[in-house]
């Protein structure tokens, strides 16, 4: 049976870089309503939790309604039990946990809401991994090593080979729109070029004009589009968007809601760049998701939208939810 989760659980990811003060781990993810617990870890080196130091241990338990906090470093070290569960927390619902890192101490928070801190026992630099345990589905984890391919704070135009797409590939675009923007579009094409390339997938997003146009050419000629109002995304604001390579057409989500189809027009496996024109600033381009094996599989039953929960750490630590499933 294919999972359809971005993580197996239990697993244990490197973190990218180190850590250090104002960095944030956002991880998304879901309680089955048969969840006792589960416990997310900051911890140092790649092994098992049980024989890894770890400075931050995060145990939500719904069979004594509370969240533990706790490190380990030989042994076990004193819980803090404060605070209770948080009212956001509920079994059968979605969450989004974020740990910040501060000079003093770990900032914890769930649902846009600050809970606790749970001050350094050792050196914070000494985290690597995070790893997750326990009755939970989740969702994304930014700033874990994958299977992604990542290029960050490119030049416009970008101009990227992706090497082959295949259902299961996901394009994950992510930047600032200025407030004198025009347009921009992303393109998924069979080769370098705007000009000389079929274009399998054009999406052309444009806040001036409270729009989004979805097309494909070839052959030099472009075809019958379609144009999506409102536009998901405004001028001044920061926005991912990303792209969804399914047996049958691209899904297109726009900060963490998805947004729309394309069917296929011509072959994907054609597909090898992608291309980034117009006004926009760049932070990252990102192509992620492993082949979904035994062939065609039906997608999961509709689920409820992932809400967006905005950092309560002000800052730029907002992050958006992932809609679709990728198999990392």
């Amino acid at each position: 049976m294919m999972s359809y989760n971005s993580f197996n659980v239990p697993f244990v990811r490197q973190l990218e870089g180190p850590m250090h003060p104002g960095r944030v781990v956002a991880i998304y993810g879901n309680i089955p309503h048969h969840c006792s617990r589960f416990v997310i870890n900051l911890q140092c080196g790649g092994a098992q939790p049980s024989v890894s130091d770890i400075a931050l241990h995060v145990s939500v338990r719904f069979d004594q309604h509370c969240v533990v906090r706790n490190s380990q470093q030989g042994g076990w070290q004193h819980e803090e039990r404060d605070g209770g569960m948080p009212h956001s927390l509920h079994r059968g619902g979605h969450f989004q946990m974020l740990l910040m890192c501060e000079g003093h101490a770990f900032k914890i928070a769930f649902n846009g809401q600050h809970f606790r801190e749970f001050r350094h026992r050792m050196p914070f630099q000494r985290v690597t991994h995070v790893s997750v345990e326990g009755d939970v589905s989740i969702n994304s984890v930014s700033g874990v090593l994958g299977s992604a391919h990542q290029t960050h704070n490119p030049s416009v135009p970008h101009v990227q080979n992706i090497g082959s797409v295949y259902p299961g590939r996901c394009l994950r675009v992510r930047g600032f729109i200025p407030h004198n923007a025009y347009r921009f579009s992303v393109n998924l094409a069979n080769g370098p070029s705007m000009d000389y390339s079929d274009i399998a997938l054009h999406v052309s997003t444009r806040p001036s004009e409270g729009l989004v146009e979805i097309n494909t050419c070839r052959r030099g000629g472009w075809e019958n589009g379609q144009q999506l109002r409102p536009c998901p995304v405004r001028l001044g604001q920061a926005f991912e968007m990303m792209i969804l390579v399914d047996d049958y057409a691209y899904k297109v989500a726009f900060n963490g809601v998805h947004f729309a189809e394309w069917p296929h027009r011509h072959p994907y496996q054609g597909v090898n760049h992608v291309i980034v024109e117009g006004s926009v600033q760049l932070q990252l381009v990102s192509v992620e998701g492993q082949q979904r094996s035994g062939g065609y599989a039906p997608p999961p039953p509709p689920a409820a939208p992932v809400p967006f929960y905005p950092s309560p750490y002000g800052g730029s630590h907002d992050f958006f939810p992932n809609p679709y499933h990728i198999i990392h």
